[in-house]
């Protein structure tokens, strides 16, 4: 059986480079489950990872040399 690890809310908001704030906020909207033992609220990594999508994958052709998108031609 593996030992599952929890974190508080700020070493989440520090992690993963957001505010307190706003990782209440992601629970206040049901986003980002918690756990609660008494007054202490805890967050398992996992959840706090799966807020995350991935941005969709730009094409190496989109970019230039110089790694910038290339400006877009007016219609």
């Amino acid at each position: 059986m593996t030992m599952r690890t929890y974190e508080s809310l700020p070493t989440a908001a520090a992690r993963i480079g957001v505010s307190v704030k706003t990782i209440r906020r992601r629970i206040a909207e049901g986003v980002l489950p918690v756990y609660r033992c008494g007054r202490i609220l805890r967050l398992d990594p996992e959840d706090v990872d799966a807020m995350f999508s991935r941005y969709p994958k730009w094409s190496s052709t989109e970019f230039s040399s110089t790694g910038r998108r290339p400006a877009r031609r007016a219609s």
